[in-house]
């Protein structure tokens, strides 16, 4: 099949389900992409200025601008449920040589509809079938749940400004486990002076290139000195115990078979005395088993990791990659999440709407046909 029928196969599939076929502005301000992407795609947004010299993007997924057209659907007074379907290009800057800048995207986007293990795996069944109309049998089905990690941390009864600055850490590349690590380490004096100075950031600027360290990744002066601060503020409100450390290192390295993650998580959570992580323990249970319900399939495929779904920041809950043979392990063919806090977001908190979706590449699914032929 050429890329054009893998795009009109995928599409028939999720347009089957009900939606609006929509395809959403190329160009959004880059505010949006800049603060809801983990590092990893924002080093790879398509940046530049418009006529005005304001920063703007080419939009990196369709989720974004969908979302936002949704938030302002919502905002302008109209209300009810939306779903919609679309088959239209993204740009990211390639993650590997094969892959273009240009690429397309196949999805749906459900807003406003009931929350749930049952909706979670329709959503994840729906696309896994888009997939393998398209004739790709995945290699692997990579999950997770942004929720559980939160909820470890809430059974911690921490304080609160600990908690939040774990609950961030988690969101950004390499996880917590550098909180973890520094959390019994008090904050050097030169790096607690320069967050006293009268320009922080010049201070900190200066203290990296004294010991020429350059700027890694996409984090800003600003936002490395908001992170120095929240970890002396946990430090000061009493840090980590060694039980709590410990409970959340082995959070930390939960990866097995999703048919065998609610059992491990539950006597993780029995073994560290978290009760309070129960109801969130029952909700990842009863989605596995709606999944494997409708996708009996993915019980000999389908992994749970605990540390993964940091790519885009928006997502709060379920998510999925699908892989297969033929592509590298960053190259899923299909993926999708739960991003119920999106809507209030891009909205400054004026609308609200739950929201779940999910695509497929066709790009990459004819990479895998042929590797397979």
């Amino acid at each position: 099949m050429t890329q054009d029928a893998l795009v009109a196969v995928a599409r028939a599939v999720f347009e089957a389900s009900g939606g609006t076929p929509i395809d959403p502005g190329y160009v959004l301000p880059a505010d949006l992409p800049l603060e809801l992407s983990g590092e990893a795609v924002r080093a790879r947004l398509c940046v530049f200025a418009d006529h005005r010299g304001a920063e703007m993007v080419m939009r990196p997924d369709l989720t974004l601008p969908v979302a936002q057209h949704e938030a302002a659907r919502l905002e302008s007074g109209e209300n009810g449920p939306r779903t919609y379907t679309y088959a239209a290009p993204a740009f990211r800057l390639p993650a590997s040589p094969d892959d273009p800048l240009e690429f397309p995207q196949v999805g749906l986007e459900r807003f406003g509809h009931e929350t749930g293990p049952m909706a979670d795996a329709d959503l994840f069944a729906l696309v896994l079938r888009a997939a393998e109309a398209c004739g790709v049998r995945p290699s692997t089905i990579i999950t997770g749940d942004l929720a559980i990690v939160p909820a470890f941390i809430e059974a911690l009864d921490l304080p609160a400004v600990t908690a939040d600055l774990l609950k961030r850490a988690f969101r950004q590349e390499g996880g917590m486990r550098a909180v973890l690590d520094a959390a019994a380490r008090p904050l050097e004096s030169e790096a607690s002076a320069a967050l006293d100075a009268a320009d922080p950031e010049a201070a900190l600027a200066a203290l990296l290139a004294a010991r020429a360290i350059p700027l890694a990744g996409t984090r800003s002066l600003a936002e490395i000195a908001a992170g120095l601060r929240a970890r002396r503020a946990a430090i000061e409100a009493g840090g980590l115990t060694p039980a709590a450390r410990a409970a959340l290192l082995a959070l930390r390295e939960v990866d097995c078979a999703l048919k065998d993650a609610p059992a491990t998580l539950a006597a993780l959570a029995e073994t560290h005395g978290l009760t309070a992580a129960a109801p969130a323990l029952e909700r990842f249970a009863a989605r596995t088993a709606a999944i494997f319900d409708l996708a009996p399939q993915a019980e000999r495929r389908a992994v749970f990791r605990a540390g993964f779904g940091r790519r885009f920041t928006y997502y709060d809950g379920f998510v999925f990659e699908v892989l297969a043979d033929g592509l590298g392990p960053d190259q899923h063919v299909a993926a999708g999440g739960r991003y119920d806090g999106l809507i209030a977001s891009l909205s400054g908190g004026r609308a609200s709407a739950t929201g779940i979706g999910g695509v497929v590449r066709p790009d990459r699914i004819i990479r895998v046909r042929r590797s397979a032929a």
